[in-house]
């Protein structure tokens, strides 16, 4: 506001000092027309006219620096404080969200480490697979295994595995292919698994189950109720529940306890007397106190009852003898006894051969004798 009365001030001053310069100019005019006729000159009102008109000119000039300055000022000022406008970029969309590749899945198969000279696989299913000493090797490439099925706590594995390994080692017992299902009621998926992916022999004759603590009755279970599935089951320091009577045929069962355990060893004794009746063989054993040991006992008491390792690849067919050179005409072939010809060999394959197992020595641990006399599936190997 004040710097438009200013302005109007300033228009003001100046048309004043521009009326009264214009005022004495005329003035001064008339005075000097005047000397002509010899008039008397008066120069006052000239002066006061033109003096007049300096003051109002001075005065729009005081008026007017002031506002020149402080408008270049203010804006010289805005355009020093006016921010320079940074560039804007194009507006670009995000990219959409991306959706999380989903994480790979575990192995089919992976090898935990070689406890006890052996290979031990863990299946995708938590399924332990514990192969023999020189499974891998090559003169074993064409050789199927035995399967023993074994249901024990985690602590007593590397006890397992080193039992069934001296057992070997002490030419006592066949080399067995271990499996450890996750659960009891995982035995036939396991036993198919275990098939699909290793050399084993999964049939009746082939296959046994071991149960220990906890998991004994379990496997005891297993093999009296399931008809076909396993030839030999092996209890060690169950509590087993009276037994259901059955009419078929159970496999042959070894029940073991260690020393100090007499609930157990009861346990045992009352299910042997209930399986007697049946003509069922069942083996008790007690007073082995180490696990390794107890354990090695096991494998050649499995030898007995299991077939050992069979090849299950064909032999290739024999070499043919090359035909005799003809003789040259002229000669004489010389005269021989007609021999019947040999018979051609049978283009059918030759059946896997099996391997004989060397039968382990009589069980100098048995407390208890068999009620019926143990009969071995597998001839005696001569030392």
């Amino acid at each position: 506001m004040a710097d438009v009365v200013r302005s109007v001030t300033i228009v003001l001053a100046g048309a004043a000092a521009l009326l009264l310069g214009h005022r004495a100019l005329r003035h001064w005019w008339a005075e000097r027309a005047g000397r002509a006729y010899e008039l008397p000159v008066d120069r006052t009102g000239t002066a006061l006219r033109a003096g007049a008109a300096g003051i109002a000119a001075l005065l729009a000039a005081a008026l007017a620096v002031p506002l020149i300055g402080t408008g270049g000022q203010a804006a010289v000022g805005t355009q020093a404080a006016a921010p320079v406008p940074a560039p804007v970029s194009p507006a670009v969309p995000p990219p959409p969200a991306r959706t999380p590749e989903p994480a790979p899945p575990p192995p089919e198969v992976h090898t935990l480490g070689h406890p006890s000279g052996g290979t031990l696989d863990q299946l995708r299913d938590g399924t332990l697979v514990w192969l023999p000493p020189r499974y891998t090797t090559p003169k074993a490439s064409g050789i199927g295994y035995p399967v023993v099925v074994a249901h024990l706590t985690a602590a007593a594995n590397a006890d397992l595995y080193a039992g069934f390994a001296l057992a070997l080692h002490r030419r006592h017992a066949d080399p067995f292919v271990l499996v450890l299902p996750v659960g009891c009621d995982h035995d036939s998926a396991a036993i198919t698994e275990a098939a699909r992916r290793y050399r084993v022999l999964v049939a009746r004759k082939d296959t046994g189950v071991i149960g220990v603590g906890a998991d004994a009755p379990c496997a005891v279970r297993e093999a009296l109720a399931t008809k076909g599935r396993y030839a030999a089951a092996v209890g060690i320091s169950g509590l087993y529940p009276p037994l259901a009577p059955s009419p078929l045929p159970h496999p042959s069962l070894l029940l073991a306890t260690t020393p100090g355990e007499t609930a157990t060893g009861a346990a045992a004794l009352r299910l042997r007397r209930a399986l007697h009746p049946h003509g069922d063989e069942v083996r008790v054993i007690d007073g082995v106190a180490a696990h390794r040991e107890l354990f090695a006992l096991v494998a050649g008491y499995l030898t007995e009852k299991l077939d050992g390792p069979a090849k299950t690849v064909t032999p290739p067919p024999a070499a043919v003898s090359p035909k005799p050179p003809r003789l040259p005409k002229t000669s004489r072939a010389p005269k021989t006894s007609k021999v019947p010809p040999a018979s051609t060999p049978s283009a059918s394959p030759t059946p896997p051969a099996r391997l004989v197992a060397r039968t382990p020595s009589a069980d100098p641990h048995a407390a208890y004798p068999p009620h019926i006399a143990p009969q071995s599936r597998k001839p005696g190997q001569s030392p």
